[in-house]
């Protein structure tokens, strides 16, 4: 099918149509609407249809005429009456107009005829700017012509949480920028009643964040904290502070997300501001699916990505989503050095003119054919369309990518590592709500989890020195999290591959961002060292945590979504109050807490999600635990206790949390006792007790001879 843009009927001769509601709108937020179209002038033949169809990223509430008591009831009122049916659906023709609300009329309907259309509606749960309608109307077996797009904008609600970001590397006496950011409960900007008193000198506020300049002078690892009144004590990220400038400092950011250019949200001047001045971020980089970009959408992204490129401030590295189907190699994030580079498309499939066709890369083969040896940089992922790492070309695709808004995908990084390849590891968000470094997944109706962020080490904030480090897989990802991670071997960083003759020492260092519950050392695909964080003799408390995590299948988000919705009864005993564990959207959590019985809602796209539960009980009570996936039931007295499936992957893990979680960093030295012949591949994972995660790039070591 087509996805061509489809003819706007300016002349009103299909109908005209007026939207009526609140503007701006809360994210995430009730609200009643009401769209009223009237009939033009040559009327509307029998079998005629409206459509309402909102872009591919929209959770706003499915319009539906059943259940007065559902979200997103609608009524529908034809004058003067017929015959009707209504019916949602997904247009791919449309793309990225992707949710159609459509009402057929049986009969025919004279001029200045209405349909009105009444909804009460939760709107989407990322603001925007200007989040668009498409009216559109068949008349008859007619093809269908856009008749209006109205718009409204969509706000952040009241302030739900907030988040301390600092340089990951400052030095002793030298000022550096602190932000304290607001968030509402889906993630977006929102406003403090009353803004807390903050030492140093003050900034200028930004939406959604408020900033000063200070200056710290005990060197070492530190974080900053601020007292944000009713919110509390507000910790940051850890921080290194160093006697002098350090070569290179750890730096954050988000390379893979769109905006309206492609198939997301937001322009991207709001994409690049959002990235810089909201999430804190360092660098980024903009990936629009190329088959939707036109030629001046590509000038514009080339003009935009090259205003927000400001040395010693923010690195903006301009790219491109090569998206051809998984049977054709799969997605690729392409990425240039320079301010501007040829726009070359998998397909023209949703790009009118087709002018520059012949410069079209079909399939994997020509795309490496294309670039291999110029100065391009090449990430594969996991996301619409899976990358297939059949296809594999050594020095273009440098990275692989751990963690998206798609899914946890460990099982990609396995793969890679199982075909022998020498790939550094990234995370972003793949997001299409327009929120680099800050995207959520909403009602997950597009997305299952909160997006990730890349780190690297670089020589300097800029467009060089980032692409010098991701060229080298001088980098290492988090779901999200700003773990401070060190690592190398033999004094090799981050992604060095080197011959040794014996075994390196690997050297280990980590600042979490809270309590450190696992720090393992991989070798290639398999866990050769775990670091022991406490005294094995830890008291427990008496707190339960009931964590489950798993993938349906491999791959995006669709496939990736495992249903947990489950319960926990209680024999004997009782529980305290619940809350919830690494849950990563409002729209899960409990829905029931009662003194014997829990209930949740949850879903998971590879990821941890749970429970955390006080218990006062004797030994013997029994746990009973429902899911979906994995039911159990487990005597106290035997926690902890694991249940696993390996197909698909899915895991229950029930245990009693320590009374103290112990030390948020750790800093050791391993030596492989017993290294492979050929390529050894190490690498560390890093989890946290409030479930963040941090993956490091490996480092390739090669042992004997191969």
């Amino acid at each position: 099918m087509s996805g061509l843009p489809i003819f706007f009927d300016a002349s009103g001769k299909s109908g005209r149509a007026e939207l009526r509601g609140p503007d701006p709108v809360v994210a995430g937020a009730h609200a009643s609407w009401e769209l009223r179209y009237s009939v033009g002038p040559d009327g509307l033949p029998p079998e005629s249809a409206l459509a309402l169809v909102r872009r591919w990223p929209s959770d706003w509430d499915t319009p539906q005429c059943e259940t007065p008591d559902a979200p997103g009831y609608t009524t529908v009122s034809i004058n003067p009456p017929t015959a009707f049916r209504w019916r949602t659906r997904r247009s791919i023709e449309w793309h990225p107009f992707d949710h159609v609300f459509e009402i057929e009329t049986m009969g025919g309907l004279p001029r200045g005829a209405t349909i009105s259309i009444a909804s009460s509606l939760r709107a989407q749960t990322f603001i925007e700017e200007s989040c668009a309608l498409s009216v559109r109307v068949r008349l008859g077996d007619t093809a269908w012509v856009e008749i209006a797009r109205p718009a409204v904008r969509v706000v952040g609600g009241h302030a739900h949480r907030l988040d301390l970001v600092v340089p990951s590397d400052i030095v002793a006496g030298v000022p550096f920028e602190a932000a304290l950011r607001i968030e509402d409960e889906w993630g977006n900007p929102a406003q403090l009643a009353t803004r807390p008193a903050l030492d140093g000198e003050q900034l200028p506020e930004l939406p959604g964040v408020l900033r000063w300049r200070t200056t710290l002078a005990a060197i070492g690892p530190t974080r900053l904290v601020a007292d944000a009144g009713p919110f509390g004590r507000i910790v940051s990220n850890p921080t290194m502070v160093h006697a002098s400038a350090p070569t290179r400092r750890i730096q954050w950011g988000d390379i893979h997300a769109q905006s309206l250019v492609g198939c997301g949200a937001r322009t991207l001047d709001a994409f690049f501001a959002h990235a810089r001045d909201f999430a804190r971020l360092d660098f980024a980089s903009h990936q629009a699916n190329c088959f939707l970009v036109t030629t001046p959408e590509w000038h514009e992204t080339e003009a935009v990505t090259e205003r927000y490129n400001e040395t010693g401030r923010f690195a903006a590295l301009l790219g491109l989503e090569w998206s051809a189907d998984t049977a054709k190699g799969g997605d690729r994030n392409l990425y240039f050095p320079g301010a501007q580079a040829p726009i070359t498309r998998c397909s023209h499939e949703y790009v009118a003119d087709t002018s520059d066709i012949a410069s079209d890369l079909d399939d994997v083969d020509a795309l490496h054919a294309k670039y291999r040896g110029t100065d391009t940089l090449v990430a594969l992922h996991v996301g619409g369309r899976t990358t297939d790492l059949r296809w594999h070309e050594p020095w273009l695709e440098r990275l692989i990518e751990v963690h998206s808004t798609h899914a946890t995908s460990e099982w990609f990084l396995f793969e890679a590592l199982e075909r022998g390849y020498r790939m550094g590891v990234t995370a972003g968000s793949d997001g299409v709500d327009g929120r680099p470094g800050a995207s959520h997944p909403g009602r997950q109706s597009v997305r299952n989890v909160r997006g990730g962020l890349v780190a690297a080490p670089l020589s300097s904030l800029s467009r060089q020195g980032l692409w010098e480090a991701l060229q080298a897989r001088n980098c290492y990802a988090t779901n999200g999290a700003r773990i401070r991670l060190e690592y190398s071997a033999d004094g090799h960083a981050m992604g060095s591959e080197f011959a040794a003759d014996k075994a390196p020492l690997l050297s280990i260092a980590i600042d979490g961002t809270g309590p450190l519950e696992a720090v393992e050392i991989f070798r290639g695909t398999q866990i050769v060292h775990s670091a022991v964080l406490r005294d094995q003799g830890t008291e427990a408390s008496n707190r339960i945590r009931i964590a489950w995590r798993g993938a349906t299948a491999p791959g995006n988000f669709s496939k990736a979504r495992m249903r947990w919705d489950g319960s926990v009864a209680l024999s004997h005993g009782r529980f305290g109050a619940p809350a919830p564990y690494a849950l990563d959207t409002p729209d899960e959590g409990i829905v029931e807490a009662g003194p014997q019985h829990i209930a949740w809602r949850s879903m998971t796209g590879g990821d941890w999600d749970g429970i955390v539960v006080p218990l006062e009980s004797a030994d013997d009570a029994i746990l009973s635990i429902q899911t979906p996936q994995i039911s159990a039931t487990v005597p106290v007295a035997e926690l902890p206790a694991h249940f696993a499936d390996r197909k698909p992957l899915r895991e229950l893990d029930v245990r009693r949390l320590p009374a103290n979680f112990g030390a948020s960093n750790w800093a050791g030295t391993w030596r492989d006792p017993a290294p492979q012949s050929g390529w050894n591949a190490y690498w560390v994972r890093v989890r946290q007790w409030d479930g963040a995660y941090a993956w490091s790039s490996p480092i390739f070591v090669r042992m004997g001879q191969t």
